[in-house]
């Protein structure tokens, strides 16, 4: 269980399944889409691993619960758990081309950014902002070799979904950092302000998919899903009035389904739309 744990399975295993979505939605056939998707999955697996390796000292004060400050996982196990994931996800994206390889190492190089340098700081939120944009283009550039302006718009939109969800994770730590003496994002705004802007930048992301898809036109299914997603991200700020370390990592949580799942409508109206390069 703990080594399932120090992987981060939930945040990991979605970001794999959301490309999976988006591949298929741009094209791609389910064998590119799965290597696609196992090629994020075992970079965000990686990518975890070496958040728990790093965060050693400051979770023994905040969150001694966790894997490694509770001796289920020994440090050693960590670093190589990250070290075979990260070479087997490059290996993933390496068998679907270059370009699928330099933007996996692309990402994992920003997580490892977030891990060491930037994670215990106010400037957090930015290379998670920009993993989150870069999900996307990842996932459209392994199914179809090129990468159309309307595409590049929807990473921008999706780096404002993710700076959203940085916020909602600090807040989700905004306790234990306190108590280590960690200045986040979300200690450095408090509480109330940080799920303010939270709720901001969801609802602008939320207000951009809906605009753009009704636009285009969808069909009545994609309509209902986009619905749920956009309901799903703003629905999660309820969350925020449970108290204690039990609710807040929910906000997050609810949040990033309910953005992957408004993102896939979104993308699939603009397909069908011809504003990606034709319907397929």
């Amino acid at each position: 269980m703990g080594i399932l744990r120090v992987v981060h399975p939930f945040p990991s295993c979605l970001d794999a399944v959301a490309v999976v979505g988006i591949a298929i939605v741009a094209g791609a056939s389910p064998s590119l889409a799965a290597r696609l998707g196992l090629g994020m999955l075992g970079i965000q697996f990686a990518i975890g691993s070496i958040n728990d390796v790093a965060d050693i000292v400051p979770d023994s004060i905040g969150k001694p619960t966790k894997p490694i400050p509770s001796g289920f996982v020994r440090r050693g196990a960590a670093l190589a758990i990250a070290i075979v994931s990260a070479a087997l996800g490059c290996a993933a994206a390496a068998s679907v081309g270059a370009g699928a390889l330099a933007l996996a190492v692309a990402g994992l190089a920003d997580g490892m950014i977030y891990d060491l340098r930037l994670k215990r700081s106010p400037l957090a939120w930015a290379p998670f902002a920009a993993g989150v944009g870069l999900l996307p283009v990842y996932a459209w550039w392994g199914a179809r070799g090129s990468l159309p302006v309307a595409l590049v718009a929807v990473a921008g939109v999706a780096v404002v979904a993710g700076a959203a969800l940085a916020l909602a994770n600090a807040y989700a730590d905004v306790e234990a950092d306190t108590r280590a003496g960690i200045q986040s994002v979300a200690t450095l705004l408090g509480p109330s302000r940080t799920l303010f802007v939270n709720g901001l930048l969801v609802a602008a992301v939320d207000a951009v998919a809906v605009t753009a898809t009704l636009a285009v036109g969808a069909a009545p299914t994609v309509l209902l899903a986009l619905a749920a997603g956009c309901a799903l991200a703003l629905g999660g700020l309820s969350l925020a009035a449970g108290k204690g370390d039990r609710w807040r990592p929910l906000l997050w949580e609810v949040q990033a389904a309910g953005f992957a799942l408004a993102g896939g409508a979104w993308l699939a109206a603009l397909v069908s739309a011809g504003v990606l390069g034709g319907q397929v």
